[in-house]
């Protein structure tokens, strides 16, 4: 049943996406969701949108790019222009752009996981927040990842440190707002079955002249569990971090990834 409580996803454009399954999880909550991304991936936004409707709540597609300060301001606007209001805010959308060698890594890919991971977030962050505060309620949760609670082996060097900077900016958050009736945390994934872990899989069986299966294999031996998330089970923590079920949960950075630790 509907519980007249509106969502806002970033980054949920992909059929086999973590934002896809977020949006869905809400919906089945009976929350309203307004799905974010680029206008570029509209089809696969409002495919989703559409999915989210079949489950009898309302939907809306908000369309900004997360570089683009203005259109989130106004998109943001308009989702509560339709929907009425922003009770939750998932800030999923993120890029992982550089080289796990430092000196690979030049410019662009710094500014572009910095204005994407950091200050995309901010500004989502920014547009909702007078709405939250002015009713004494709200709920954002940012999708990091464990390395943003550590140093983990490949992953990109301004990746690892845009995820910690978001971290520590949500705590930030949580600290400032907690009095105003405002919840901030973070949901730390490892490892997800997407198409994206696929051709990480590839690539790296590519590179080590090793099958696709032996590749998965190798880098699932890290993980308690020995297997990558399925999207659906990281999207049913965000959820319930967001819902009021977690009422006095803030500030907190929870890692989901079935016993994989990252380094230092």
């Amino acid at each position: 049943m509907p519980t007249g409580e509106v969502a806002i996803v970033t980054g949920a454009t992909k059929p086999r996406g973590l934002g896809r399954s977020i949006a869905v999880g809400f919906a089945r909550a009976g929350v309203d969701v307004a799905v974010a991304g680029r206008p570029k991936s509209e089809a696969g936004l409002r495919a989703v949108a559409d999915e989210v409707a079949s489950l009898g709540v309302r939907s809306h597609v908000l369309l900004a790019d997360m570089t683009d300060r203005p259109a989130i301001e106004e998109g943001v606007q308009q989702t509560i222009n339709t929907l009425g209001r922003v009770d939750y805010l998932v800030n999923n959308a993120g890029v992982g752009f550089g080289s796990a060698v430092l000196r690979e890594n030049d410019d662009r890919a710094w500014e572009m996981n910095w204005a994407v991971n950091v200050l995309g977030t901010a500004a989502f962050c920014q547009a909702v927040l007078p709405n939250m505060v002015e009713r004494g309620s709200g709920s954002i949760v940012s999708i990091a990842s464990t390395a943003g609670l550590g140093a983990s082996p490949g992953m990109p060097y301004p990746y690892t440190a845009t995820k910690h900077a978001l971290v520590g900016f949500t705590k930030q958050l949580a600290l400032e707002f907690g009095p105003s009736g405002v919840r901030a945390n973070v949901v730390a994934p490892g490892a997800i079955n997407t198409d994206m872990l696929q051709k990480a899989y590839a690539a790296i069986a590519e590179a080590e002249g090793i099958t696709v299966d032996e590749a998965a294999a190798m880098e699932n031996s890290g993980i308690a569990l020995r297997r990558p998330a399925e999207p659906d089970e990281i999207a049913s923590v965000v959820v319930s971090v967001a819902l009021p079920g977690s009422s006095y949960l803030t500030g907190a950075a929870i890692p989901v990834a079935g016993g994989m630790i990252p380094g230092l």
